[in-house]
């Protein structure tokens, strides 16, 4: 087999630039140390000035502003929770998606409903517009296995609007009867706080306890008890009654929106109930089922 001779093969760039070295004084050591001059630069570019960034735009704590936290946030202190959990201290204002991860971070949080406005200012300050939970109802779990035989403990559950758990450091047994206490058999809440009621009676009382919120203190509010009523039809069998701190009844019926066609709505339903209140000649129970007439005011209840 015929083979190449060496003055047949010709030399690679690499060893034409090692031979034309040898002439230039100093040639050999400039040869070695180029490479790690170009991996050097290269290294820097990809890793080096990465780190430096963080090192010197790292998102701090101290220039971290948010939304003053409402008054029902006792002990919990959500800017703080986040920068810790978060590796917020690892981000870099100036990385491009600096704002969107911060809101994320912040969202992830069970008392943020939503970070409305990530704003980046001159000197690292970073300001966060936030939405809190707000709670509005205490869902009493009465301690039974869930199917699953995850153990929950006995006891309330405050909840948001949208029926997230929100956590339970905030909140005694004091404060209980400061919002809407909600009861329906066997409703197990979520096995973490941060996570949502996916009982479907939970999400219809909540409907209701948004709709009689600020009516809750005049009106003397206290529980909504969720029962199955197939007689009323409709698109779902669960029907609410109210009870107030004074021991009054009120037969709510269907949540909000899901009225059988001869039930009233709930705007009508809640003016009845205004009226009902406001007459010192009214029973002690009313049925918001039907509408309310002078002979039905005065019968129901008996």
């Amino acid at each position: 087999m015929a083979t190449l001779k060496d003055k047949d093969v010709k030399p690679s760039g690499l060893q034409t630039l090692a031979q034309w070295m040898r002439y230039v004084p100093g040639g050999a050591l400039l040869f070695a140390v180029t490479p790690l001059l170009i991996l050097g630069y290269f290294a820097w570019k990809n890793w080096g000035a990465e780190h430096l960034d963080v090192a010197l735009y790292a998102v701090r704590i101290e220039n971290l502003v948010t939304t003053q936290q409402p008054t029902w946030i006792r002990n919990t202190k959500v800017r703080e929770e986040v920068f810790k959990n978060s590796g917020l201290g690892q981000l870099s204002v100036l990385d491009p998606q600096a704002s969107a991860t911060i809101a994320h971070a912040f969202e992830s949080h069970s008392w943020v409903q939503r970070a409305s406005r990530v704003q980046k200012l001159p000197g690292g300050k970073v300001t966060v517009d936030i939405v809190y939970r707000r709670p509005i109802a205490m869902v009493y779990y009465d301690g039974h296995a869930n199917p699953s035989s995850t153990k929950v403990n006995k006891g309330f559950f405050p909840v948001d609007e949208d029926g997230v758990v929100l956590p339970l450091a905030d909140f005694d047994e004091n404060q209980v009867r400061s919002y809407f206490v909600v009861i329906a058999e066997g409703a197990t809440p979520p096995s973490e706080v941060g996570m949502t009621y996916a009982d479907t009676r939970i999400k219809q009382s909540l409907l209701l306890c948004r709709l009689l919120d600020s009516a809750r203190v005049e009106l003397r509010l206290e529980g909504i008890m969720v029962e199955r009523d197939d007689r009323m039809g409709g698109p779902t069998p669960w029907v609410m009654h109210i009870k107030t701190s004074d021991n009054r009844f009120i037969n709510w019926g269907h949540a909000p929106g899901s009225e059988v066609p001869d039930e009233p709505t709930a705007q009508e339903k809640f003016a009845n109930m205004i009226k009902w209140n406001a007459d010192a000649s009214s029973t002690l129970q009313i049925d918001l089922t039907k509408p309310l007439t002078r002979e039905t005011k005065l019968t129901i209840g008996r």
